[in-house]
């Protein structure tokens, strides 16, 4: 088996959001208030109690004004002129949720402005999700295997192959669900539009609608 790289733990995600919090002097209701998560939640990860969602971390490092990459990858680079970064294969960190699995690529650099991950859809219909997946930025897709249906919010589903591509609002509600045999895989590069306003990319998850868990 490949070895990937990937966060320790979710028990050191919890121990560094209490200890980012802590240095900030920021109760859980003060967290709550700014990012939306309840704070029952908040303590409940900090206490690994539960495994933290990738987007509701990503909010959580909204409003404790810090960088993603702290807690999902302490090590990474500062992002500066003249940069780049090389993801080898099965070495991305991983997320997933009922959904989707995430592979994150170029988790070392912070203060980028594209997101880019390979999912793998493990949804089937809509009635998988709570909710539309929405962010700010835009989003480009590029179906690697299998097929998809892809929802938005304001347009009919269309059936997308291999090959076959999507460029859209990401604020706009939308989701894709496998609709191969085998889960579809997908090519997904996120542009945020506020990045280069922060410290990273932290921005990008703020908003999104889905329970993503690191893999183990």
């Amino acid at each position: 088996m490949s070895q990937s790289k990937r966060p320790s733990s979710d028990n050191a995600i919890g121990a560094r959001l209490r200890e980012w919090r802590s240095e900030k002097g920021m109760t859980l209701a003060a967290v709550s208030a700014r990012t939306g998560v309840a704070s029952s939640t908040l303590s409940k990860i900090e206490n690994e109690l539960v495994s933290v969602s990738y987007y509701t971390l990503k909010r959580i490092c909204d409003g404790l004004d810090i960088p993603i990459e702290e807690i999902i990858n302490p090590d990474h680079k500062t992002f500066a002129p003249g940069r780049r970064a090389v993801t080898r294969a099965n070495e991305g960190t991983v997320f997933r949720c009922s959904q989707y699995i995430y592979e994150t690529h170029s988790t070392e650099l912070s203060r980028k402005e594209m997101i880019p991950l390979i999912m793998t859809v493990l949804a089937r219909t809509p009635d998988d999700f709570e909710d539309w997946n929405r962010h700010d930025g835009e989003e480009f897709i590029l179906v690697l295997d299998g097929e998809i249906d892809f929802y938005s919010e304001f347009y009919a589903p269309v059936k997308l192959k291999r090959g076959d591509s999507v460029y859209f609002d990401s604020s706009m509600g939308h989701m894709c669900c496998s609709s191969s045999e085998e889960p579809a895989k997908m090519v997904s590069v996120c542009y945020d539009p506020r990045a280069h306003q922060q410290q990273d990319v932290s921005e990008f998850f703020s908003s999104g609608r889905l329970t993503v868990v690191r893999a183990e």
